[in-house]
């Protein structure tokens, strides 16, 4: 196949793919909490959609980095799981508060460090049902704050492991969280640029 036609494969492809505008939508609340649920209806391609949505704040997750080889993670207990899942440093940004100050507050609060913030990466947790947007970073240069702070629901303990190992146990399914795993399988990503 000539470069010529790949290239038109290619914008093909996307052209298709991508809608050229958003379908207009009406919401109804459902249930108002720490997170809401509302009832979407849309119309796509001609039908009539219902969709459950799950409102939830943005959040931000965070790597903390020791010495370019361990990161320290939260091991705790998930009820939607049913169990305990090992766990960047992450949580919903406070009304008010910047990216860059939720990061340092998170991390303060679940493991009792602050650092030096990089942006690594930014996703949608599940787009399907939530609209909770994630930021994560990488924290260098870690200081100790002695400012543990835990929610009720927070029964955390801190894990210390190797980049190394974390890598491996993303690709063995021992993490399970999803914002974990690609937060380590981007920063591997970035370290071996």
């Amino acid at each position: 196949m000539c470069r010529h036609h790949k290239i038109k494969f290619r914008l093909y492809v996307l052209d298709y793919t991508m809608p050229s505008t958003k379908p207009k939508r009406t919401s109804m609340n459902i249930y108002s909490g720490k997170v809401s649920l509302r009832l979407d209806k849309f119309l796509l391609d001609g039908r009539l959609i219902k969709q459950e949505i799950v409102e939830h704040q943005p959040s931000v997750g965070v790597i903390p980095l020791i010495k370019d080889s361990e990161i320290l993670f939260v091991s705790q207990y998930r009820n939607a799981a049913g169990r305990r899942l090992l766990e960047i440093p992450a949580g919903s940004i406070e009304k008010g508060e910047t990216l860059r100050r939720a990061a340092l507050r998170e991390m303060s609060e679940e493991i009792g460090y602050v650092g030096k913030l990089t942006p690594l990466l930014q996703m949608y947790l599940a787009p399907g049902y939530n609209t909770e947007y994630i930021r994560i970073y990488i924290a260098k240069d870690l200081k100790r704050t002695d400012q543990i702070s835990r929610d009720d629901d927070e029964n955390i303990r801190i894990r210390r492991i190797s980049v190394h190992s974390a890598i491996k146990k993303c690709i063995n399914g021992e993490i399970k969280d999803s914002k974990t795993i690609a937060a380590i399988l981007a920063f591997d990503k970035f370290m071996s640029k």
